[in-house]
């Protein structure tokens, strides 16, 4: 979510701050729009758990405090559901294991 170096060079901190904020809450609400679909059944477990590893899997660096965010919001969403099944189950635990690691290092 941070300006690149054009960004930065072309545009007003007022503007590049706003800009952000647009960024953010787009990925929020496309965040909310899957779970709508995982909760109306028109998405697959797997792709819960797809997105869930793109925002906060293992990498080099941290994931943004707005990519974790928007991963509880997603979770809270769609725990119940995931917890109706076996695989989902597994994926929470996964999920609950790697958010507490967060916490821990952060």
């Amino acid at each position: 979510f941070e300006p690149t170096e054009e960004e930065t060079q072309y545009f007003p901190a007022d503007d590049l701050e706003i800009e952000i904020r647009k960024r953010k809450d787009k990925t929020l609400a496309c965040i909310k729009f899957i779970g709508n679909l995982f909760i109306r059944r028109l998405l697959a477990v797997k792709v819960i758990g797809q997105v869930v590893h793109d925002f906060i899997g293992i990498r080099e660096m941290l994931p943004e405090e707005h990519m974790i965010a928007c991963i509880c919001e997603l979770l809270q969403m769609v725990g119940q559901y995931l917890d109706s099944t076996m695989h989902g189950k597994l994926l929470m635990s996964q999920f609950s294991a790697r958010l507490m690691e967060l916490k821990r290092c952060s």
